[in-house]
This record gives C-alpha cells, structure tokens and sequence, in this order.
C-alpha cells in the first residue's frame, strides 16, 4: 500500500501568510487520507522537540510529521529537506539558487523546486542547470496549465515530480501528496526515496477536505 505524504504545508506559526492553526493541523491530515507530511515554513524550519510535541499533543502519536524549510532565492523558492534547524535557518537569504542547493546538498539535504512554473514566482530557464533533486508539479498555488507545465518541465529536465498542497488553508492540507510504496519512517527515509526516485504524484485533484 502506498504512503500519502503533504511534502508543503505552512502554519500561522512561523508562516505568517499561512491561516493554520498548527494544533489543528495533524487532525486535518489524518481526515484527508495522509500517512503524514512535512511542515515547510517560509525561512523558518520547526525543532524536532517543537514537532515531537505536536504530535504528541494531536494524540496522533502514529502519524508521520516531519520538518523542512522553504527557502527564497531571489530566482524561485525552495524546498529543503534533511536539513537540521540550524542548518536551515543559518543559511543566507537570497542567496544565488545553485549556491543555496550546493550549501543544501554539503549539508546532507535534498532541494526540490516549489511551484516553479507560478505565474510572477516561477523559475526562469536557468533551472535547467540547477542540480535539483526533484520539481513540484502539483500544488493548490499552481494553476491546472502551471500543473502541466511543470510535469512537462520535470519530464523535460529528467527530474522526479512530487507533489504537495503548498496548503496556508486547513481545508487544502492533503489536497495535493505524494506517494511512496517504500516505509517512511524519518526523514532519512524520505530522502533515500527521493533521490532513488522511489515516488509518484496522485493522478487525480483532490477536492477540499472538510475541517473538523
């Protein structure tokens, strides 16, 4: 059976464009079907303590939550994966994209374009050389055509195409997942799978989710 993690999700907490509540957040998921997800705050990255105790609070202690980053490039956003808090947050903001996923890819991280084809937040033809390990091509923030282009860059570019929310609405969380035959457990687990290419995105939009 397939895992569905959200890889994009923000909270009010530390995203403050997001209209999560994040004690709301773990409910929600379980309710749209997901295995798990990764919060990816702007600039921002969670502690492991602080997501220990969420989980724990949500009383979903079986419920896969883990931590990354969404970073600002100045040439597009991305996703970073693996990295620990310090890490994430000591890293420059704006820094060139290429420097920013060499400085990621030192660390042990993985990087995956976020909405690269967003109309005004999109990548320009330089992501073609930019050492990615994967490319969003679904999300509630791309449009049905951003979605196609997207699949067809990654296809293009030969990169592996995930798929998250990017959800800043309770009700879009799950929307939008990716899914992974291999046992997510960590992080490490999530990386190992993405850099194998061991994921696919679900086919079919998922329509809201009604909150609890």
């Amino acid at each position: 059976m397939s895992l569905k993690i959200d890889l994009h999700v923000h909270t009010q907490l530390h995203s403050p464009c997001s209209h999560i509540d994040p004690g709301h957040l773990i409910r929600q998921a379980v309710r749209a079907g997901l295995y798990g997800l990764v919060i990816t705050e702007h600039q921002y990255q969670w502690s492991d303590e602080d997501i220990s105790a969420l989980r724990a609070n949500s009383g979903e202690e079986g419920f896969l939550l883990l931590t990354g980053m969404e970073y600002w490039s100045g040439q597009g956003d991305l996703l970073f994966y693996g990295l620990s808090q310090s890490q994430a947050m000591g890293l420059e903001k704006g820094l060139p994209a290429e420097e920013a996923i060499r400085i990621a890819h030192e660390m042990g991280g993985i990087c995956v374009a976020a909405h690269p084809t967003r109309a005004g937040m999109g990548f320009d033809e330089r992501i073609a050389t930019l050492p990615l390990d994967a490319i969003e091509v679904r999300s509630v923030n791309l449009l049905e055509h951003e979605q196609r282009l997207a699949l067809q860059l990654a296809g293009n570019l030969g990169f592996g195409a995930v798929a998250g929310s990017d959800a800043h609405q309770l009700h879009d969380v799950g929307r939008y997942a990716t899914e992974f035959d291999d046992p997510i457990q960590s992080m490490s687990d999530l990386q190992e799978a993405v850099r194998h290419g061991r994921f696919r995105v679900e086919d079919r939009f998922k329509g809201r989710v009604g909150v609890i």
